[in-house]
């Protein structure tokens, strides 16, 4: 009977010898390719020569063509991951955030590991020390990126198991919902409306936070959403609008409009009330091009630009804890989870929108009377 071959990437007893006159040792590998070859290595004595012999051997690339094999860099893994998650149709802000960490986290502090030498206590370190020196939201992307990453590894082959599995990621801090309640956002309204009465500091510059910031309030919409629209999203006799893309910024050509917003959830067309078909309308008319809230030059505007001006908008008033991504909060709280779901694009059955959006009251019913039960004497 046959001998049954080695099994892939193991390699048989090793023999030491003698060749060329030097102390040599000798053994199979059997590559992942499935051919099996000769390997030795030579030395002064032969306890040296077997110990250069189990290096090679544990080191061993096999010439099976592929991209990526467990003799790969970190930063080899990480081009290749970011490459197919790109094919994979991924929202182009998702892939910029994620290649910023491979360039700041792994190819500064570990592109040159080697897949192999990628262990869980290795990617805990690295991890931990990103948490420290960059604070846990970037740990917690990084493992995000790593968990992508060696499960690529695991996929092509070069790693048994998924390395970062079990990674210790710094937790959330979960702070108690605040969402502005009806007199908050009539205080909001109002200072936005002064705000845009006041000339521009300087020429050319533009005060619309009144109707940015009603868009918001109508609709739950992403504050990226909201300077994504186009004319063509709006229809003013329907009385709808159409939710297909946001804003974002992508590292060397600046700010595009992405054409799918965050999730495929998000797509969806709103119902506008009255007040926002009503600040729409006005805006249309006064319209010189495809978006709706365009900068001072027609072109998309920056949500940073944005977010400044809100602050300073609401500097000095009741209401300057306000961010227009609190505005979503307010449409959640008046809606209610099942409904805000649907309307701010989350997933149905998501716990998202309980979690972080809807504001839980302080008070409970007023159930004292029939927990009076238990002091009545008698049954009384």
């Amino acid at each position: 009977m046959a001998r049954p071959p080695l099994v892939l990437e193991t390699w048989g007893r090793i023999r030491r010898t003698t060749l060329g006159g030097r102390p040599a040792a000798v053994a199979y590998y059997r590559d992942s390719d499935g051919v099996t070859r000769k390997m030795e290595r030579r030395a002064k004595t032969h306890a040296q020569a077997e110990q250069a012999l189990v290096r090679a051997l544990r080191d061993r690339v096999a010439p099976t063509g592929e991209t990526i094999t467990r003799e790969s860099t970190l930063a080899e893994l990480a081009e290749t991951w970011l490459d197919e998650i790109e094919k994979e149709g991924r929202a182009a802000a998702t892939i910029a955030r994620y290649r910023g960490t491979v360039n700041a986290q792994i190819n500064e502090h570990v592109g040159r590991v080697r897949i192999r030498e990628a262990t869980p206590p290795r990617l805990q370190r690295i991890t931990d020390r990103v948490a420290e020196s960059s604070g846990p939201a970037q740990a917690r992307m990084l493992g995000v990126v790593l968990n992508g990453m060696c499960s690529l590894a695991v996929r092509y082959g070069a790693a048994p198991s998924n390395a970062a599995d079990e990674l210790r990621l710094p937790k959330r801090t979960k702070n108690a919902v605040r969402a502005p309640g009806v007199d908050d956002v009539r205080a909001l309204r109002a200072a936005m409306r002064a705000w845009d009465a006041k000339p521009p500091h300087r020429d050319g510059s533009i005060h619309d936070l009144a109707d940015f910031a009603d868009v918001l309030l109508g609709t739950g919409c992403r504050p990226g959403e909201a300077l994504a629209l186009r004319w063509d999203d709006v229809d003013l006799d329907g009385g709808w609008i159409t939710i297909t893309a946001t804003v974002v910024r992508i590292a060397g050509k600046g700010l595009e409009r992405q054409e799918q917003p965050k999730s495929e959830e998000s797509r969806r067309r709103l119902a506008l009330p009255r007040f926002v078909l009503d600040a729409l309308t006005s805006r249309r008319v006064q319209a010189y091009n495809e978006w709706v809230f365009p900068s001072a030059v027609g072109t998309l505007r920056w949500p940073e630009n944005v977010r400044a001006q809100w602050k300073t908008a609401l500097k000095d008033t009741s209401v300057s804890w306000v961010t227009p991504k609190d505005c979503r909060k307010a449409v959640a709280t008046v809606l209610g989870v099942e409904d805000a779901q649907l309307q701010l694009g989350h997933a149905p059955g998501s716990t998202v929108t309980d979690r972080h959006y809807v504001e839980k009251p302080l008070e409970r019913p007023n159930v004292a009377a029939r927990l009076e039960v238990f002091a009545a004497e008698n049954g009384e």
